[in-house]
């Protein structure tokens, strides 16, 4: 349950789907250990991840399939994205690196497509207003053919404006946080994990927070988290640094903006 109380820890109950049963979390843990333990790939990727990001960070494997019900596809899917997203040391942050003008622009260029679909959306909805829905010509009830033709129009185009909206927050995350542009370079120098969230709204931005950092903080301990200073916000305001530090908080994490860098976060 994400909803919880300030100050109280986020706590998922199992339980058996035949009688109801709670199940202790010494059993989820155990359950949890086992797949792990017969997965390949999942002791493949933690290996990785030992080595790639820090030491002993495969023992967070286990709490991520907890926190993950035990869907090993999904934990899965986001140690690739750990593993893939993390730079290897401080030369391969600082050499190449975006700065903030070129993090704006790949921002803009992602989000392009979607602007575009938004524009596209209004004017159909827009004409679907206009339109009668009703065309007794063809009968008592029927529906016009034209309002009928304009709302499935609109229906495919949501359809793509979420699909869009998903690969322009794909697209912005995966190109900030490339190994060979700098992943992180915002944070300075700072050890273990770094996920760079600069350029993301905030509910996608909340979703890659919850995906890649809540499960592997109980082992790694700390993390850092670029948010951006808001220098491209209306009014210059760091709306996604503090939405972060709210979210992070609720969660009964501690996180705070780095000293020296108003840019990113502690958690």
């Amino acid at each position: 349950d994400p909803f919880v109380p300030h100050g109280q820890s986020v706590t998922t109950r199992f339980q058996c789907p035949h009688c109801t049963l709670l199940l202790d979390p010494a059993t989820v843990d155990n359950l949890a250990l086992q797949a792990y333990q017969a997965s390949d790939l999942l002791r493949l990727l933690a290996g990785h991840l030992a080595t790639a990001v820090a030491p002993g960070l495969h023992d967070a494997v286990p709490a991520m399939l907890v926190h993950r019900r035990l869907d090993a596809a999904a934990v899965e899917k986001e140690l690739f994205e750990i593993i893939s997203r993390h730079a290897v040391g401080a030369a391969a942050r600082t050499s190449g690196s975006l700065d903030s003008r070129r993090k704006q622009e790949v921002y803009l260029e992602a989000r392009r497509p979607v602007v575009a679909l938004q524009r596209e959306l209004e004017r159909e909805a827009e004409k679907l207003a206009t339109l009668d829905k009703r065309d007794d010509r063809l009968g008592p009830g029927a529906v016009s053919a034209e309002w009928r033709s304009c709302r499935g129009r609109c229906d495919e185009l949501r359809e793509d404006l979420r699909a869009a909206q998903q690969n322009a927050a794909a697209s912005i995350f995966a190109t900030l946080n490339d190994e060979s542009l700098g992943m992180g370079s915002d944070a300075g120098e700072s050890e273990g994990l770094c996920i760079d969230l600069h350029g993301l709204h905030v509910a996608e931005a909340k979703a890659k927070f919850d995906e890649l950092v809540v499960p592997v903080l109980p082992v790694l301990g700390r993390c850092v988290v670029v948010t951006g200073r808001g220098s491209h916000s209306k009014g210059g305001e760091a709306a996604l640094r503090e939405a972060l530090v709210r979210h992070a908080r609720h969660r009964a994490l501690r996180c705070e903006v780095m000293q020296g860098n108003g840019g990113a976060l502690e958690i």
